[in-house]
C-alpha cells in the first residue's frame, strides 16, 4: 500500500479503495442510493460501515436503472488506512447479500474517483430471439420472438455510431449537455441470442436501453435507419426503450485499463 495512504480532515490516515462489483438488479431500484427504496448503493454503503463501524460514502462509476445488471460495475471509498486490504473483498462478500458480489479490491490513488475519472462505460444488451420466452433466463434477457434482420441491425448500429445529440434516446441531468461520443455500438448473433455491444465516454438516462430498442426496431421493421439518424438531429420519432432486464454493465474503462469481471481470476 506504499504512497497509496492519505491523511483525512480528521487527521487520520485513510485509504481510496477501488472495488469492482458484480450485481442482478432485478430487486433493485437502480445503484444510486434513494430516500426509499433497495439500492446497490445502498448495499454496499451498509456493508462497508459495517466492516469499518464508522460512516463511509461509497461512490459508483455508473448510475445504473433499476432493473439493470452489472458485471463490472467499479465503486470507490475511503477506507481507514489500518485495515488490511487483502481482506475487504472476502470480509464484504460474507456481509453483502448473494445478488451483490465483490469481484475484486485494490487501493489506488488518491485522486481516483470512480464516476469522474473512468474514460468510458461499457454495456452489453442481450436479446433472446426465439419463439418461447425463457423460465430461467427471463430477467436477464429481452425476449424478442418477431424475426430479426441482423444485416439491418448493424447498419442502425453504425448509423448511431460517434459524437451526437443523444437527446431522442435518453434524457440528460438538467443543465448538463446531451452530446455524447460513442466509441463502439456493435451487433452480434449466435441463435438464439442476439447482442448489442455500447461503448461511450458516458451515458443519459436511459440512453443505452433507448439505443437497443431502435436497433431492434430496425430489425423487426417498426423504423428505418434514416429515422434513427433524423432522430440524432433534433426529431423525436416514437421509437422503443428496451426492457431493463437485458442490459448489462460489463466493463468500465481508465486511462486504457478495462475493469471487468475478469479481474477475478483465484481458482477454487
Amino acid at each position: 500500500m506504499s504512497g497509496r495512504i492519505e491523511k483525512a480532515a480528521d487527521g487520520r490516515d485513510r485509504v481510496n479503495i477501488r472495488l469492482v462489483v458484480e450485481y442482478d438488479g432485478s430487486g433493485f431500484l437502480g445503484f444510486q442510493k434513494q430516500s426509499r427504496g433497495r439500492t446497490v448503493q445502498g448495499e454496499l454503503e451498509r456493508a462497508v460501515c459495517a466492516l469499518f463501524r464508522e460512516p463511509v460514502r461509497v461512490l459508483g462509476a455508473g448510475r445504473t436503472d433499476a432493473g439493470v445488471h452489472a458485471r463490472g460495475q467499479v465503486v470507490n471509498f475511503h477506507a481507514p488506512g489500518a485495515v488490511p486490504v487483502s481482506s475487504i473483498r472476502s470480509a464484504l462478500n460474507q456481509m453483502l447479500p448473494s445478488d451483490v458480489v465483490v469481484r475484486d479490491a485494490a487501493p489506488v490513488g488518491p485522486e481516483f474517483h470512480a464516476r469522474y475519472s473512468a474514460e468510458e462505460r461499457v454495456y452489453e444488451y442481450t436479446i433472446l430471439n426465439r419463439g418461447l420466452p425463457s423460465a430461467l433466463e427471463s430477467r436477464f434477457v429481452w425476449h424478442v420472438p418477431d424475426r430479426l434482420d441482423i444485416q439491418a441491425m448493424c447498419g442502425a448500429a453504425e448509423a448511431l455510431a460517434g459524437e451526437h445529440d443523444f437527446s431522442a434516446f435518453g434524457t440528460a441531468e438538467e443543465g448538463r449537455s446531451p452530446v455524447r461520443r460513442v466509441s463502439r455500438l456493435k451487433v452480434s448473433a449466435r441463435k438464439p441470442y442476439v447482442k448489442i455491444e455500447c461503448a461511450a465516454n458516458a451515458f443519459l438516462r436511459h440512453m443505452a436501453r433507448g439505443l437497443a430498442g431502435a436497433i431492434v426496431d430496425v430489425g423487426r421493421g417498426a423504423a428505418a435507419i434514416e429515422t434513427l439518424r433524423r432522430a440524432l438531429n433534433g426529431e423525436r420519432p416514437a421509437l422503443t426503450i428496451a426492457p431493463p432486464g437485458g442490459l448489462c454493465l460489463v466493463a468500465v474503462n481508465y486511462g486504457g485499463e478495462s475493469l471487468n469481471a475478469g479481474v477475478c481470476t483465484e481458482r477454487v
